[in-house]
Order: structure tokens, then C-alpha cells, then sequence
């Protein structure tokens, strides 16, 4: 693994990094951050401040907090997980979060050598034709509960919301609630707002378990699908103008002077 430190970067060179990634989910992580929200703050520019290294998601499908403490060893050099995953992480195989899994993904579709697995799904999830994971048989799931999702809908997501409360399985190869039973996970109270994913719930427990077991054994590591940029390692360099930043999306242009010193 290429040390963290070589990675070091500016908050502005994150950005830029990041916001040509296409893995920022601005509404997501504007959901998940009310405070950025009452602040007027540009979410990226936040993220790559303050959220990164605070754990907040940029979107449904990357963990930072899962991802430095897997991966980077806890992260002491303070290194933006999310610019790791983009530089050196997804064409290692790594995951952005333990229910996705990149090199299954870019083996399953099939992707063009150039395509980021997790960009790919990010765009195309909706469309209810691609799994995040081997276990999760998206038709399969949408025979069942396709009615409940709707049309236009991420079907994973619905597992996620819903799948700890009820044992719902991803395919007819995980029995939800077997598995709960084997290894004592608690059940998520029906009335929690926010459930503990990894510890209630079946299928994103054991996908995480996997993930670890994965990185021990050193199987993630291929490379195969590594893509144009990332294969390449190229990055940002250099200080990003306020006027790029204004571009993609700044506002209160005073803030950006502060925290991009």
C-alpha cells in the first residue's frame, strides 16, 4: 500500500480532484449535513475541508470513516479517504464501502477499461439494471418488493432502509435472519430513525466482514480495471483560482478564502 503521507493534498486540489471524480452526491451529502445547509457553505469545498476527515459520506456508497479505518490504518496522516479511493483504491479493488464491491461490479457489466465501477453504479442505479454487490440479485429483489420501491428507485437502498428491521434478503442465496441468529446481531428498533447498519444489519454485516477478510488475504488486490486517471495517478497541483471554484457551484466567495489558505 503507498503510504498515506505521499498522498497529502490541498483542500483546493481535493476539490478539483473530487468534483471531476463524479463521486460527490451534493444532495446526499446536503441530507445528511443540516449545519451545511443553515452555513450557505458549497458542500464540496466542506467536504474536502472539514466532512472527509469527520467521516460524512458523500454519498450512499462511500464510507470514509470505514474506509480509512480498513485501509489506512486509522488514517493518522489525515489523507482525504475519498482522493485515496479515486488515486489508488478502486483499481486495487478496494472498497468504498463494505457493500461495494468494484472489481465484481467492473467484471459482472463488463466496463470499458477507463470506467470508475463506482461512478458507473452512482449514475446508473436508479435505472434498477446493476447490484452494488454478488449478493444482492436485483430482480430478484424487485419481484418481491418492487411494488413497495417504485419505478426510478435504487433497489439497494430500500434494502438498506428496510432490511435490518425485517430481515429482508438480497438474494435467494442469503437468509437474512439465519444469519442474524448465527452471530447475535441485535434487531433494529422499529421506531429508530437511524439504524446502526453494520450491527443490525445482516447482509451489510457480512458483506463488511468479507471486505476485512478480503483486505487480510490481500484478494482485492488486481487492478484490472483500473481507469485512465487513476491508473495514472494523476491529481490536481498547484492552488485552485476562486474563480475555478466559483464555477462549480461557490457561493460567499469570502468563505472560500479562508479555508483554502
Amino acid at each position: 500500500m503507498t503510504p498515506a503521507k505521499t498522498l497529502t493534498m490541498t483542500p483546493a486540489e481535493e476539490y478539483r480532484l473530487i468534483a471531476r471524480s463524479g463521486l460527490f452526491d451534493v444532495n446526499h451529502y446536503l441530507l445528511e449535513a443540516p449545519d451545511v445547509v443553515a452555513d450557505g457553505a458549497d458542500p464540496l469545498v466542506h467536504f474536502c475541508r472539514f466532512g472527509a476527515r469527520e467521516g460524512r459520506r458523500p454519498n450512499l456508497y462511500f464510507d470514509p470513516a470505514w474506509y480509512a479505518g480498513l485501509y489506512l490504518g486509522g488514517n493518522p496522516g489525515g489523507v482525504n479517504p475519498v482522493c485515496h479511493y479515486i488515486r489508488l483504491g478502486e483499481r486495487r479493488g478496494l472498497r468504498p464501502i463494505g457493500y461495494f464491491e468494484p472489481g465484481w461490479y467492473a467484471r459482472t457489466y463488463r466496463l470499458r477499461r477507463g470506467t470508475s465501477p463506482l461512478r458507473h453504479y452512482l449514475t446508473h442505479r436508479r435505472s434498477q439494471l446493476y447490484a452494488p454487490n454478488a449478493l444482492f440479485d436485483v430482480a430478484w429483489y424487485l419481484e418481491r418488493h418492487g411494488a413497495e420501491i417504485g419505478r426510478n428507485r435504487d433497489a439497494f437502498a430500500h434494502l438498506l432502509r428496510h432490511g435490518a428491521r425485517r430481515d429482508l434478503a438480497g438474494s435467494p442465496g442469503f437468509d437474512a435472519g439465519a444469519y442474524r441468529a448465527r452471530h447475535g446481531l441485535s434487531a433494529a428498533p422499529a421506531s429508530a430513525l437511524v439504524v446502526d447498519q453494520e450491527a443490525c444489519n445482516p447482509l451489510v454485516h457480512h458483506l463488511k466482514a468479507q471486505a476485512a477478510q478480503e483486505f487480510a488475504s490481500g484478494e482485492f488486490a488486481s487492478g484490472e480495471f483500473a481507469s485512465g486517471e487513476f491508473a495514472s495517478g494523476e491529481f490536481a497541483s498547484g492552488e485552485f483560482a476562486n474563480e475555478e471554484l466559483a464555477r462549480h457551484g461557490a457561493v460567499r466567495r469570502p468563505w472560500w478564502r479562508r479555508i483554502l489558505r
